[in-house]
């Protein structure tokens, strides 16, 4: 009997033993295609990843054209001697005049002071000496103020100006 229980033993072994696994077959040209894609795929990323990284050498053409705004000179002179003064009783207007002017890319004036001669000036006027009425305008169109409050330099403008090619006497319009 003990043939039978063998015999027995075997047969249920065999039922329920876990089935065989099967081996997977691989195709080399398989392996080799998903390689590639994956290889073609990163460098789809790192194409993007630059492309939006880096500056466009063109503008958008959806954006229009920037221009500078009509009060900064485009192309200040880069040895323009400046002095703005103070015509009136206000602390700092000749400060905040230069200031203003240096902010839009003209050098520090030569002179920023008092107007001795006058402290009860009106009106913002600037000078220029013979040769430089464009940039005496371009100075007056950064402070907005108006080509018929241009004028060339006389001897009182010109002994304050401290040899100043452009001249500012700020008035009490611009303590407003």
């Amino acid at each position: 009997m003990t043939d039978f229980i063998d015999v027995l033993e075997q047969q249920l072994v065999a039922a329920h033993r876990r089935p065989e696994r099967r081996r997977l077959v691989t195709v080399p040209w398989r392996a080799t295609i998903v390689f590639a894609g994956a290889v073609a795929a990163a460098a789809v990323v790192v194409v993007a990843v630059l492309a939006l990284s880096s500056p466009s050498p063109q503008p958008v053409a959806s954006s229009p054209p920037t221009q500078p705004p009509q009060t900064t000179p485009v192309t200040p002179q880069p040895r323009l001697s400046l002095a703005v003064l103070n015509g009136t009783t206000v602390t700092g207007l000749a400060r905040g005049v230069a200031d203003q002017l240096t902010s839009l890319g003209y050098d520090e004036p030569n002179v920023v002071t008092n107007d001795t001669t006058n402290q009860s000036r009106v009106r913002t006027i600037v000078y220029f000496e013979h040769g430089h009425r464009t940039d005496a305008l371009g100075v007056a169109s950064c402070l907005h103020i108006g080509s018929d409050r241009v004028a060339p330099m006389d001897a009182n403008a010109r002994a304050l100006a401290d040899r100043a090619v452009v001249a500012v006497y700020v008035g009490a319009d611009w303590a407003r």
